[in-house]
């Protein structure tokens, strides 16, 4: 089974720390940013990345951009983004962006938790964009215009 290399992308401590710890307990290995600038730079000396979450306020840099240079580096990764706006625009600017998961904070952490335990590392991606709020784990549907 190959290693489970994910990087941690939070400028609050308390949120990068519990992730951090999140992410060990699942039996991966953890590389952690408090910037857009100090993720850029691990990204690139990363080889493998398997998955990296990404909180949309980082200070130097949006969420969202840091997105779409990760799929840019890494294009087989699992992009997942933390944050505490469950909105729906903020959701399909994050799904165009690359983003594989959205999850809404403070829930999901449980369901993450066992993908990341249970899943290899080349299959954290999922088939789908996932959405993981307080509904759970749900499929992300794009609106109809």
């Amino acid at each position: 089974m190959s290693t489970k290399n994910v990087l941690i992308v939070d400028d609050t401590d308390a949120n990068r720390f519990f992730f951090e710890r999140l992410m060990t307990q699942a039996g991966c290995t953890v590389t952690s940013a408090r910037s857009g600038a100090e993720a850029v730079t691990a990204m690139t000396a990363l080889p493998v990345l398997s998955a990296a979450l990404v909180d949309l306020e980082i200070g130097d840099m949006s969420g969202l951009e840091l997105l779409v240079r990760l799929r840019r580096q890494h294009p087989e990764c699992c992009l997942i983004v933390a944050t505490m706006h469950d909105d729906r625009s903020i959701m399909e600017s994050a799904f165009s962006k690359g983003c594989d998961i959205f999850l809404v904070k403070p829930h999901g952490f449980t369901d993450l938790f066992k993908r990341l335990s249970l899943t290899s590392a080349d299959g954290l991606r999922p088939q789908v964009p996932l959405i993981i709020d307080q509904y759970g784990v749900r499929q992300y549907v794009v609106a109809q215009a």
